[in-house]
């Protein structure tokens, strides 16, 4: 682990280099190597400390009690994982999170990480702030699946990344069965929403004006 890599994170804006590594440092926390495929955590399981990812790159999934999956997003270090769980009243995981390449985690102490943020009120004020992004995250999630049709949310998924390299990925993404999106992806295409140049995709602002 890279000290200086933690120090770019938002959590630790406003604090010197050497308050950070003492705290780190501590025998209080851990320090965790995971090889692609691995689980750094799983649904349900208590969430006794707060988990930071250093290096690697991890994807997050729910899953429901039928085996349907659900991928949340991808994270890439350095990033706190699910912090707002960290003190809640059930505090489990809330997905899945797997390693999508190397990762290493540093697990922090969560009695050591709360006296740390009450001597550094401006590592509280950032861990509020964290916290309230997640949620506004969530909420824009929610909106997304349960007020968009699957047109719209695929259309909306072209125009943030350009294309679509993995359709069963996506489909992921989008908790829909791959035949429905490939049918949704044709549909929108002949109808002229989707313009397919190469590798790209384009949306035509005017024939997907409905579905925006």
């Amino acid at each position: 682990m890279e000290p200086h890599v933690l120090l770019q994170m938002p959590l630790f804006q406003g604090i010197t280099e050497e308050t950070l590594l003492r705290f780190i440092l501590s025998h209080q926390h851990t320090l965790k190597s995971y090889k692609p495929g691995d689980f750094i955590a799983l649904q349900g399981d208590i969430y006794r400390s707060l988990y930071i990812l250093c290096y690697g790159t991890v994807r997050t999934q729910m899953v429901s009690s039928e085996g349907k999956q659900l991928t949340i997003e991808t994270l890439r270090a350095p990033r706190l994982l699910a912090p707002a769980f960290i003190f809640a009243s059930e505090n489990r995981f809330p997905v899945n999170i797997e390693t999508l390449e190397a990762a290493e985690v540093v697990i922090l102490n969560k009695d050591a990480f709360l006296e740390f943020i009450h001597q550094h009120p401006v590592v509280m004020q950032n861990f509020l702030k964290l916290i309230s992004d997640r949620s506004l995250f969530l909420s824009k999630k929610l909106n997304e699946f349960a007020l968009q049709s699957l047109k719209s949310r695929l259309l909306n998924y072209i125009k943030m990344h350009g294309t679509i390299t993995s359709q069963q990925e996506v489909a992921h993404i989008l908790a829909v069965a791959r035949p429905s999106l490939a049918r949704a992806l044709s549909e929108l295409t002949n109808e002229g929403c989707i313009l397919i140049e190469g590798k790209e995709m384009r949306i035509d602002e005017i024939n997907a004006g409905k579905y925006l």
